[in-house]
């Protein structure tokens, strides 16, 4: 009796430290603001043809890694929405479109916030070009003359499949998560 006693007591002991040593640490990570996410656009479109409301698809180029951790994972598909767009004009004045994110999602299945780092000019040399033309024009022509940057249209806006775009993380995000 006293031996199938120590016997139970030793299994019990055993089992609760096994149990122990398997379950996961919580561990607690922040994503900073800031934090970059380069993106590459799985498909090609321009402002020609673009209508506000168009999904496009993207993915993430390279693991997202904080404090030696990777957050965000490789390939991880990401969908944008055109959200503006204005054609080219004459003048010289450049298309623009405007693209707003979907959210990514991390590797511990939370949902990160990104943008383009960068804003595009909105003036391009093509504005410059028509400047000259028209001021050119004046001088030469007299006030028929300012019709010459007129004729210098601006340029489309080409988005070619593989084509970069770097983002960053909008606001901190707070992840928990279960260390094996």
């Amino acid at each position: 009796m006293m031996r199938r006693t120590i016997v139970i007591v030793v299994a019990i002991a055993l089992a609760l430290a096994m149990a122990a040593g398997s379950q996961a640490a919580t561990k607690k990570l922040v994503v900073p603001k800031g934090t970059v996410v380069n993106l590459a656009f799985d498909t090609a479109f321009n402002s020609k043809t673009a209508s506000v409301g168009d999904k496009i698809n993207l993915h993430v180029v390279e693991n997202v890694v904080v404090k030696g951790v990777t957050v965000i994972a490789r390939d991880t598909p990401v969908i944008g929405t055109i959200s503006s767009v204005e054609r080219r004009k004459r003048y010289g004045v450049n298309a623009k479109m405007r693209i707003v994110l979907n959210p990514v999602q991390s590797v511990f299945d939370k949902a990160i916030p990104v943008a383009a780092r960068a804003k595009g000019d909105y003036v391009g040399a093509r504005t410059g070009e028509a400047a000259g033309a028209t001021i050119g024009g004046a001088a030469i022509l007299g006030p028929l003359g300012l019709a010459g940057g007129y004729f210098v249209v601006g340029k489309n806006v080409n988005v070619k499949k593989g084509d970069l775009l770097s983002t960053a993380v909008t606001t901190k995000v707070k992840i928990t998560y279960e260390e094996k």
